[in-house]
């Protein structure tokens, strides 16, 4: 069951827009975002023991990992 999320726009960009969320709203706002997935867990653990490991490679934007067929 999904619960409503509160959050208001505190500021806006061309390229941007600023949420405030209240401490209490985080956890809902991790959930609606697929934060607590357990794919997205165990890509965090991977890179996490890739990073330790010297497997870096730096990027400007997440963009880049997306491939343009």
């Amino acid at each position: 069951m999904y619960s409503k999320l509160k959050a208001s726009i505190t500021k806006k960009s061309p390229k941007s827009i600023y949420l405030k969320i209240q401490k209490e709203d985080f956890e809902a706002f991790c959930a609606s975002t697929g934060l607590y997935r357990k794919e997205f867990i165990n890509l965090l653990e991977l890179s996490e023991k890739d990073h330790k490991e010297g497997r870096v490679t730096k990027r400007e934007s997440m963009s880049e990992l997306i491939k343009d067929d």
